[in-house]
């Protein structure tokens, strides 16, 4: 579904950010990418989604050479979905409206159909379609964003850090929808995240890079467990499961 072959690519006369670079994914997996800032990891995404060209090396989706098609023809007719870390929604626009904005390009009976059907994929939106996104959470515009890129029904789905930002709880239950996207509809998703054990939970497998290269890859249950890999690109012991509230003591 996606096929990153020795890339390069930079900014302006900049050095090469990624060197060499290669990554699949393909359709019914999440592939995250992970590692430390500065690292590559959104340059990269920005090479698969079509923001940063490549000085050298490929891009493919679908087995087609996408590494020179714009944005907008990558989302409209290679079946592209991308989702930014920031400004992902319009504050001043209703839910519906901004959902409707993702599918703009399409006949009007088919997105009215479409609308329909993510509005009962997504209960919490439809109850608050006439809201404006600045009155949602910011665990509920991740969602609206979400749901936007699906409108369009896209075979391949881009996320820059979809928990940025984000309190614990909220955390959950936007990597929960994503790993429900994938069960669901079969979708190829790429993912950069910081959270690296919360994305290796719903993950199926990861690149972690270090210097704009591939340090390790591999099955993100396998990651999870190796000490060497949490050691150094991980940060560590994952954080503890939360305890149960104590229940008070029945009155007899």
């Amino acid at each position: 579904m996606i096929r990153v072959g020795k890339v390069r690519a930079g900014y302006g006369d900049g050095p090469d950010i990624l060197q060499g670079i290669d990554l699949a994914a393909s359709g019914g997996e999440i592939v995250t990418i992970l590692g430390p800032n500065g690292c590559g990891k959104s340059t990269l995404l920005k090479c698969i989604a079509g923001f940063v060209r490549p000085r050298g090396g490929t891009v493919e989706m679908e087995g087609r050479n996408v590494g020179a098609v714009p944005v907008h023809d990558r989302i409209r007719n290679h079946g592209m979905g991308f989702v930014p870390q920031t400004d992902n929604v319009f504050s001043t626009l209703t839910v519906a409206d901004n959902i409707l904005l993702g599918a703009r390009h399409m006949a009007p009976a088919a997105r009215a159909a479409r609308y329909e059907e993510v509005m009962s994929q997504y209960p919490s939106l439809a109850s608050k379609q006439e809201r404006r996104a600045s009155a949602l959470s910011g665990g509920e515009r991740q969602i609206l964003s979400l749901a936007r890129a699906l409108i369009s029904s896209p075979r391949v789905l881009l996320l820059d850090e979809p928990s940025a930002g984000l309190s614990p709880a909220m955390m959950h239950e936007v990597f929960a929808a994503i790993a429900d996207i994938r069960d669901r509809t079969g979708m190829c998703i790429v993912m950069v995240e910081q959270n690296a054990f919360e994305a290796l939970s719903v993950a199926d497998r990861a690149y972690v890079l270090s210097l704009g290269k591939v340090a390790i890859e591999g099955r993100a249950d396998d990651l999870l467990a190796d000490p060497a890999m949490r050691h150094l690109y991980l940060g560590g012991e994952p954080p503890p499961a939360a305890e149960p509230t104590p229940q008070p003591a029945a009155i007899s």
